[in-house]
């Protein structure tokens, strides 16, 4: 057992006045955020709401998340948000297989369990509780089939956010855009990261990133490339990301046409490797175009066994949870394989790609993300992914799905010179517009079973 003091109190009594949480609705003060949970625990009771409870958040990233997920820690009760994106039936198999016992969504839209009133008051009081205890559950992205739920304490989500503070500082005043979705790791990590300084957490008011730079005016923005290249080809772009202390950018390798643009702007641009089972960053670095996704953070380690990325360390996931059974897929001294391969170039790390991802075309190992680096650095492709179709020849083929303005021709030339004749894809399709990404990356196995129903020419 670990006995704290919730954080959130204790970010009160520190930072006070300072705004914790600033969007639509207005900003709200630690002292008043403080208040509106203690008010939020106790209404949650009532209702029900007890230790070890499982409660579901399924909406858009709204400030009734942020009380929900600081009312749960303190009750004891697991977190578990949900993408709005899935479909109601995955929704309901969800349902059953996380055991979500009550779930709060905007009102109208169909139940699938049963149902919160989240209402906010000003009732403060001292809050301590077992830290060690389960407090949210996080879907991985799904991108090679069905999510998993790893399962996380808060001592777990406070030491990743303390570790990030190595490459990415954070400090009280500073303001950072929740532009990523409250479901994935990337996003909840920001609440954890403000918490711990007193920075505030800013709510978009706008859908477009440019828009929220321009009238909110946050310090910190996390991006991923094809949002950072829709918003360099806007004429303010560059104006307004000059206004930014830090701009995080979603891992791998940065085309150089996009990074040229920052080069001379006062702003840190930072790389990172991440997952859901580490509470986000792992590694981070200096943005750049050769894929490395820089150096290991504080209070995590990382070791390559036969290619493969093993991690460990304080901010390391307690378990997979499914139907009541928590499975802990750690060896005997912690290490967690992902299931990525990588290399070290120096003292950083170089993600390879996902072992599972691999396929054999004609004898020859396929890494897909080996292509899809060098097609997103062309000229006009916002996004690639590459996956394998059967072949009665050579076993099985690439082929790439391509997001953006784009030539076959060109795409074709740019990856015989970089890479061998047998990674070049056989076919460039279009993306379709059924295609969409499962928490910021796309579903590669959705990917696979679109391309299957595709005529392929011979």
């Amino acid at each position: 057992m670990s006995l704290i003091t919730c954080p959130l109190h204790t970010a009160a009594r520190r930072f006070g006045a300072a705004i914790a949480v600033d969007g639509p609705q207005g900003p709200l003060s630690y002292i008043e955020l403080d208040g509106r949970v203690s008010a939020l625990c106790h209404h949650l009771q009532r209702q029900g709401v007890k230790p070890g409870h499982h409660v579901g958040y399924l909406a858009e990233n709204r400030v009734e998340a942020i009380e929900l997920l600081y009312a749960c820690m303190r009750l004891g009760a697991v977190f578990v948000p949900l993408s709005t994106r899935f479909p109601e039936a995955q929704l309901a198999q969800l349902v059953a297989e996380l055991d979500i016992q009550w779930l709060w969504q905007p009102e109208g839209d169909a139940k699938l369990a049963p149902g919160l009133d989240l209402t906010p008051g000003y009732e403060a009081v001292l809050w301590r509780f077992d830290a060690s205890q389960p407090v949210t559950l996080l879907l991985t992205s799904g991108s090679s089939g069905h999510p998993k739920a790893a399962m996380h304490h808060t001592l777990q989500h406070l030491a990743a956010a303390e570790g990030s503070q190595d490459q990415t500082p954070l400090a009280l005043g500073d303001r950072w855009l929740l532009s990523l979705p409250l479901y994935h790791v990337g996003g909840l990590a920001i609440l954890w990261r403000c918490l711990g300084c007193g920075a505030t957490l800013v709510l978009p008011e706008h859908k477009d990133p440019a828009l929220c730079l321009a009238s909110q005016h946050p310090t910190h923005l996390s991006l991923v490339a094809t949002q950072l290249k829709r918003l360099l080809d806007q004429p303010e772009g560059l104006t307004l990301l000059a206004n930014l202390k830090v701009l995080l950018l979603g891992g791998g390798a940065i085309a150089p046409n996009l990074l040229e643009p920052l080069a001379n702007l006062p702003l840190r641009a930072l790389t990172s490797y991440g997952m859901t089972e580490m509470g986000s960053q792992i590694t981070t670095g200096p943005a750049n175009s050769q894929g490395l996704s820089g150096f290991p953070l504080a209070g995590r380690q990382v070791r390559l066994k036969e290619d493969q990325i093993e991690v460990r360390g304080d901010c390391r996931f307690l378990g997979y949870y499914r139907n009541g059974t928590l499975t802990r897929p750690f060896d005997d001294d912690g290490w967690f394989a992902t299931r990525d391969r990588g290399q070290w170039v120096g003292e950083q790390l170089k993600v390879l790609g996902r072992v599972d991802n691999m396929f054999v075309s004609g004898g020859e190992n396929v890494q897909p993300e080996a292509i899809e680096a060098v097609l997103n650095r062309c000229d006009g492709v916002e996004e690639a992914v590459v996956v394998a179709v059967e072949d009665a020849e050579f076993g099985h083929l690439p082929v790439a799905v391509v997001r953006g303005q784009w030539q076959a021709e060109v795409l074709n030339k740019r990856v015989m010179k970089k890479l061998p004749r047998f990674m070049r894809p056989r076919h460039y399709l279009a993306w379709p517009d059924t295609l969409h990404s499962a928490g910021l990356k796309v579903a590669r196995q959705a990917v696979v079973e679109w391309v299957k129903q595709q005529r392929l020419p011979d």
